[in-house]
């Protein structure tokens, strides 16, 4: 217990060294964070794994893509801040990446899960220990502007897994945050998910920890197993109350990465379309 508590102690410290000056919301901001360390800290969530989105008889109706760190674009490979911890805490979050989806016409979707794919330090889920079960908070929402929410088709705080994608940059371990057994429908149009991770159990030391939304590059072709209606590029917005953006765009060199990425985002739609 004391070499755990003392390795704790190492990443919490390398999380305020990795801190520059004023608060910025990307891993490029925070990192690289000491891998040697995580290796031995990492505890994995994982009661289920995340559904297959390349599949066309799966389950998935939407996703984005996969996280890709490309050697040859490095300084291009990001991701947002997307969380409630007790290192980035608020009401119902203390930062969240809203990616945009598009639902085609003719199409009715019955939705019965979001995910978003997030890089961290421990990927752990835990609530206060009044509350039931891990969980994450999650919207959906239309006509989302810049520093507009726009209008809450669905949303909610359910149980969640976080589960390895197998995937690793900045010395951070991906994971697939999933929330599943919602039922609400979406006609054709376009709208804005965001599925934010929630440790907010201050008696878990686990829970001073950081999620960022993975971001995904349209470099040369269509980002690795994206699936169903193409993610609408440069059409995604950042809130946090907390780094002092309301729904902020993500691109460009005014938006909330600065200009390092933030095209696009890892995040995905589960269910089925209704029949006609």
């Amino acid at each position: 217990m004391a070499l755990v508590a003392a390795l704790i102690l190492m990443v919490q410290s390398a999380l305020a060294q990795n801190y520059r000056g004023t608060p910025k919301p990307t891993i490029q901001d925070y990192g690289p964070f000491p891998e040697e360390v995580k290796a031995k800290l990492t505890k994995n969530v994982t009661k289920a794994a995340p559904a297959t989105c390349g599949n066309p008889a799966g389950p998935c109706l939407f996703y984005g893509g996969d996280f890709l760190y490309d050697p040859f674009y490095p300084s291009i490979a990001n991701g947002l801040a997307n969380d409630n911890t007790t290192l980035i805490s608020g009401s119902p979050y203390g930062a969240a990446v809203w990616v945009p989806f598009t639902v085609p016409a003719g199409q009715t979707w019955q939705v019965r899960g979001l995910f978003t794919n997030n890089q961290s330090d421990y990927g752990v889920l835990d609530q206060a220990p009044t509350e039931p079960t891990a969980a994450a908070f999650w919207s959906v929402n239309e006509g989302v502007e810049p520093g507009i929410a726009g209008t809450v088709i669905a949303s909610g705080t359910n149980a969640a897994t976080a589960t390895p994608t197998g995937r690793t940059a900045f010395g951070l371990i991906e994971f697939t945050i999933q929330v599943e057994g919602l039922d609400f429908v979406l006609t054709p149009g376009t709208y804005w998910l965001t599925v934010v991770p929630q440790c907010t159990n201050v008696a878990d030391p686990y829970c001073f920890e950081t999620f960022f939304v993975s971001d995904v590059e349209y470099i040369n072709t269509k980002p690795t197993n994206s699936f169903g209606p193409p993610e609408p590029v440069d059409s995604s917005f950042f809130d946090s109350s907390l780094f002092g953006l309301s729904f902020d765009p993500t691109n460009g060199p005014l938006g909330a990465t600065g200009g390092i990425g933030g095209d696009a985002f890892s995040a995905g739609v589960l269910g089925r379309i209704a029949p006609n």
